[in-house]
């Protein structure tokens, strides 16, 4: 693994799908960074380039890194923690994202396109769960809850809200919980919860439009606030 002279090291990647080439994405962009395997050690501060390829978008997604430190786990095994930038070339993003919205158009089932955000959230209370926001669409929402069981307060019909800072500015979207499922924990699937948005301002709704298109982006680590219940309707 070594770079071409007074160049970055380029490596490429591919996914099945649009979709889960854009969530690990988001995913990495979020936590700050990306960690990888490697059988040799390169110094601190090294460039990459990672080219994500996703199977029926012709376009590649470009993504710089940095590396932030260098580990070694065992003699020749390296793991290097290496911080993203998000893309700065929108070509190949735009293609991976119109190719969702086209397959949102086409099922029938949907009325808005779901973006994988990966959005790590929690309540301003002290017994809180982590919450995850597993995507994002104009009309609502999907968390999942870290833990065994799903919090007394979260049932269907309860006023929910989520707020967020981008870079565009203070995000709140309020939205009711459509559906709640319970945790199976012998198959390892978290709760989940379905929210709708309705009413939404025409700041939060541009606002939305803008992270839903990856135009604007809260700074990492991504971390947003939600609420529900009363806690809800209380922030206007």
């Amino acid at each position: 693994m070594s770079p071409p002279s007074g160049g970055p090291i380029r490596l490429k990647v591919g996914y099945k799908t649009p979709e889960t080439l854009l969530g690990e994405l988001t995913k990495s962009v979020g936590r700050g960074g990306v960690r990888i395997e490697a059988k040799r050690t390169v110094p601190v501060g090294t460039k990459f380039v990672f080219e994500l390829k996703s199977v029926g978008v012709k376009e590649s997604v470009e993504v710089n890194g940095t590396v932030q430190t260098v580990t070694e786990t065992s003699p020749g095994k390296y793991v290097l923690h290496i911080r993203y930038e998000p893309p700065r070339n929108r070509q190949g993003l735009d293609a991976v994202l119109k190719r969702i919205f086209e397959a949102t158009t086409a099922d029938k089932r949907r009325r808005a396109a779901r973006v994988p955000l990966h959005v790590r959230a929690t309540e301003n209370r002290a017994d809180s769960p982590v919450y995850r926001i597993r995507d994002l669409s104009r009309g609502g929402m999907g968390l999942d809850v870290e833990g065994g069981t799903l919090p007394a307060h979260i049932r269907v019909g309860m006023p929910a809200l989520v707020q967020m800072r981008l870079t565009t500015g203070q995000l709140a979207a309020h939205g009711q919980i459509i559906w709640v499922i319970e945790p199976d924990q012998t198959k390892a699937v978290p709760g989940r919860v379905g929210v709708h948005f309705s009413n939404l301002s025409p700041a939060a709704a541009t606002m939305l439009d803008d992270l839903l298109t990856l135009k604007a982006l809260p700074q990492p680590p991504w971390i947003a606030r939600l609420a529900f219940g009363k806690d809800a309707l209380q922030t206007k």
